[in-house]
């Protein structure tokens, strides 16, 4: 074993040199620590927290939209609707359709919905573009505007822009742009809104749109009312040669079939009558008989002549047949022009012809016959009165068949007459209304658009309304990611959560006020109760509570260059040797060596010097301001890892603890190399300085890895360079300390 507490060597220059020593270190039993990081769960009075702490940061994004909003509303040039209503009126449609005049049925409008579409076609758009020159407005018409930048642009390289003109299809889609048509919901009022960037021209477009719709709608219904009369006039003129071509049907079918009226009856009655009592007359009647017979044989033997033969005509049978045959002749007219004559309808049809004239001829025939027969009984029986009534009874009897086929054209030309006094009534009642009401659009303005006196757009109340909540809704929004990207810790509470390793406290960061161009260290012995100088006590306390027995030897490390490893284990060390307390600070950080620098000490010679052999005795340099005695780190070497982890370096800590009360050892960065986990096995425990805020987590939970990998002994975690003012918005346990209230506790003077 080697003596802890070798007589010491004074060198000539004042300084102190320990005898080289050896001591031995014992490895811990069992497995080596382990530490993690895991991050905890956040609760509402977490996010409520979040929210507090970003609160001017939330208010500065609101703040800073609304005045983005409020001057780009300034140039926005705003844009006004004028409103005009028109209501449809439900009215008799006199004459829409022909339908319509011969029913003379009342007919709704086509919709609500049809006259949307009127007010919004195009060609009542270009009327309406015509009747206000709407084509020499830069609003409607895009070739009259100034270039823009980019027609500019393009000019300058030779490009056509155009002629200054714009279509006049671009013009009405322009002008149907700014067009709005919509139905009052549950009315028959239409709205017709305009949008322009001038209140008068607004209102004006929109009156002349509902004055152009009303104006189309009378000229509508004036051309459907020519139309409607332009038909009567030529129907009605058509029904008047119809009936009297009927009346006259009929007076020639009276006449012919000898069916003329007296005043005691049919002239056949008369003559019944008649023959009663002129039995006399009955040779007449035969000779008569016998005449007629004469004259039907003669016309039989000449061509159609049977057809005009009074016998032939009386047979109503035959009638019959010739109207069929007529019917079949002009059926067969009308198909031939459809039909060749192979086909099998015509072929049909003619065959139908001749069967009808076969018909007739034996008709006619049994008329020769009966007449002959008429003749013979007439010569035989013209002594009996019996025979010539019988004749004439015969007689009276074909008579009824034809007065069936008068009243038949009588009917005819009286459906004709009727048909013509209807449309000659509608006629004259068109014509009458035409006369005592003029025409109706069906439609009327009941509300005219006026100047409006606001803009449409930019409604700034409605837009600033909404861009407040959203604005603050997306700085929230930043504010919850930002914390979630929040790389470091940000309380010793929070450390301890997440890590489970004890917290030693935390030291507030100095700002250009308090540092005033001097190094912490120094700026603690001239601030004794300053916030800065009592946390490196509080430090100090918390490692004896974290060590039970007493820290002798404390390594100081980090995870990052940049934390204030340096500036804590110098603070840690100046601050026991103010208290009276005999302390050695070892700069073992060779790879970037700063403890010199600060205390204004050479390092010529120094750790690495002695562990490397190249002297006895490493040198022992004293603060003048608070006696702390120090050893720097000396001269470079490649790889300080196995000088740092020697045998004599053990030795050197060794006499460290037999000599001095309190040994700071400053390493350097885990990350950097394993140099302070092989000397934190040495020590007694180990303080791993975060910087607030900044250091990663992942990049602690790293370094916490390595020292419980390398079985290093951890006392805990010290925050450093710790902004007051923003921790204690976070609402940890230890929030508030060296702020606000407890600032009385601490006092800085200068």
């Amino acid at each position: 074993m080697v003596a802890r507490r070798p007589k010491p060597h004074i060198s000539a220059n004042g300084r102190r040199q320990p005898a080289r020593i050896a001591a031995s270190q014992a490895e811990p039993p069992g497995p080596p620590p382990t530490y993690h990081v895991h991050e905890s769960d956040a609760g509402l009075g977490d996010l409520l927290n979040i929210l507090f702490r970003r609160k001017w940061f939330v208010l500065g994004v609101v703040f800073a939209s609304v005045v983005l909003v409020s001057v780009s509303l300034q140039f926005v040039t705003p844009r006004y609707d004028a409103e005009t209503l028109i209501l449809l009126e439900p009215q008799q449609v006199t004459i829409p359709t022909v339908d319509s005049v011969l029913a003379g049925r009342t007919a709704d409008d086509q919709g609500v919905r049809s006259q949307v579409e009127v007010l919004q076609s195009r060609g009542l758009a270009a009327a309406v573009v015509d009747k206000l020159g709407l084509d020499g407005d830069p609003e409607f018409n895009s070739g009259l505007r100034p270039p823009g930048l980019v027609a500019k642009t393009l000019a300058l390289f030779g490009r056509d822009i155009g002629d200054g003109t714009a279509s006049r299809s671009a013009i009405v889609d322009s002008f149907l742009n700014k067009l709005d048509v919509e139905a009052v919901k549950d009315s028959r009022v239409l709205s017709v809104v305009i949008t322009s960037v001038d209140a008068e021209k607004a209102a004006a477009i929109s009156n002349a749109v509902a004055d152009q719709y009303l104006l189309s709608q009378l000229e509508t219904k004036y051309e459907a009312t020519k139309v409607a009369n332009d038909w009567l006039n030529e129907r009605v003129s058509d029904l008047r040669e119809q009936v009297a071509a009927s009346e006259q049907a009929v007076e020639d079918f009276r006449e012919t079939a000898e069916l003329l009226q007296t005043e005691g009856g049919t002239l056949t009655a008369q003559q019944i009558a008649e023959l009663n009592g002129q039995l006399v007359l009955a040779r007449a009647a035969e000779a008569e008989a016998r005449a007629r017979l004469r004259q039907l044989s003669s016309l039989i033997s000449s061509e159609d002549g049977v057809a005009s033969a009074s016998e032939v005509l009386d047979s109503a049978l035959i009638q019959r047949l010739k109207e069929q045959q007529t019917e079949v002749e002009r059926r067969v007219a009308e198909l031939s022009a459809e039909y060749g004559p192979s086909h099998p309808r015509m072929i049909q049809l003619q065959a139908e012809a001749q069967d009808l004239a076969q018909r007739i001829d034996s008709e006619v025939n049994k008329v020769v016959r009966n007449l002959s027969n008429e003749v013979a009984i007439a010569a035989a029986r013209e002594e009996s009165l019996q025979s010539e009534l019988a004749r004439l009874k015969n007689v009276m009897a074909r008579s009824n068949d034809k007065e069936i086929q008068l009243r038949a054209l009588e009917r005819e030309a009286e459906a004709s007459r009727a048909l013509l006094a209807t449309l000659l009534a509608r006629f004259r009642e068109i014509s009458s209304q035409d006369e005592m009401q003029p025409q109706q659009a069906g439609a009327r303005i009941i509300s005219r658009a006026d100047a409006p006196s606001q803009p449409s757009f930019p409604n700034k109340a409605f837009m600033l309304g909404i861009v407040i909540p959203l604005s603050a809704l997306l700085a929230i929004i930043a504010v919850f990611i930002m914390e979630s990207l929040q790389r470091g810790f940000v309380s010793g509470e929070q450390i301890e959560q997440e890590t489970g390793m004890t917290s030693l406290g935390f030291v507030p960061l100095l700002g250009t006020k308090g540092l005033r161009k001097i190094e912490p260290a120094t700026y603690m012995l001239e601030q004794p109760r300053s916030a800065f100088a009592q946390a490196l006590r509080t430090a100090y306390w918390s490692l004896t509570i974290a060590v039970p027995a007493g820290p002798t030897t404390v390594v100081v490390t980090s995870s990052h260059p940049g934390e204030g490893k340096s500036t804590i284990a110098l603070g840690l060390a100046r601050a026991r040797a103010v208290s009276g307390h005999r302390t050695l600070l070892i700069d073992a950080d060779t790879r970037n060596p700063s403890i010199h620098d600060v205390l204004d000490a050479e390092n010529s010679v120094g750790l690495t010097d002695y562990l490397s052999g190249k002297c006895e005795h490493p040198t022992i340099n004293v603060d003048q301001e608070t006696g702390l005695e120090f050893i720097t780190a000396g001269q470079p070497v490649e790889d300080p890892l196995p000088l740092l982890d020697s045998r004599t370096m053990d030795e050197l800590i060794g006499f460290a603890e037999g000599e001095y009360e309190f040994v700071v050892i400053d390493t350097p960065p885990i990350i950097a190399g394993l140099d302070a986990c092989a000397l934190s096995r040495k020590v007694d425990t180990t303080m791993l300085v975060v910087r607030w805020s900044r250091t990663p987590k992942t990049v602690v939970a790293h370094t916490l890895r390595e020292l419980g990998r390398t079985r290093g002994h951890l006392s805990g975690t010290l925050l450093n360079m710790v902004d007051v003012g923003k921790h204690a918005q976070y609402h940890y346990g230890d929030s508030g300390a060296y702020h606000g209230a407890l600032r009385k506790y601490y006092s800085e003077e200068g």
